[in-house]
């Protein structure tokens, strides 16, 4: 039988996850939480915290009773470097977001936002990529401006 070795890096995030959740029950506790059924505006700060503190609880736990590995040897997520090609496009995909969402509208910045972010996967298929950003720029104009009202134009200039 094999002895139990902590995962540093299992540890640190379930702890850190467990840290923001406590941060988060800590704010959300100055608001009125209300009830499930008429929440006030603590109630959504101490629900996610709540379960940030109990899956970062969970993870931290984790960390420290897994079995090792069988051939001792590294893994690949322990062995490679970070993946700056997906890091770049994704943070290019914010940035367009942001630059693009009162300029262009909530469709092109949506849109500029999954096609850049998409470069994070390798190299591109065009029409795939934009069958997907056509789809969520669709439903983000659906849910965000025509479900929830919120003041964006789907396109510049169109109110």
């Amino acid at each position: 039988m094999m002895a139990a070795r902590i995962d540093p890096r299992a540890v640190a995030g379930g702890l850190l996850a467990t840290a923001l959740g406590g941060f988060a029950l800590w704010q959300g506790a100055g608001y009125d939480i209300g009830t499930a059924r008429r929440m006030g505006p603590g109630w959504f700060p101490v629900a996610l915290g709540g379960l940030l503190v109990a899956m970062g609880l969970v993870l931290a736990l984790w960390g420290m009773v897994r079995r090792p590995q069988a051939s001792g040897a590294e893994t690949d997520a322990e062995s490679e470097s970070p993946d700056w090609r997906a890091l770049a496009a994704i943070a290019a995909g914010l940035a367009a977001f942001a630059a693009l969402v009162e300029r262009a509208g909530l469709v092109p910045a949506v849109f500029a936002l999954v096609a850049l972010s998409s470069l994070a996967a390798g190299p591109p298929r065009p029409l795939r990529v934009a069958l997907l950003a056509g789809v969520i720029s669709a439903l983000s104009y659906l849910v965000f401006r025509l479900g929830l009202g919120l003041p964006l134009p789907a396109f510049a200039g169109w109110r």
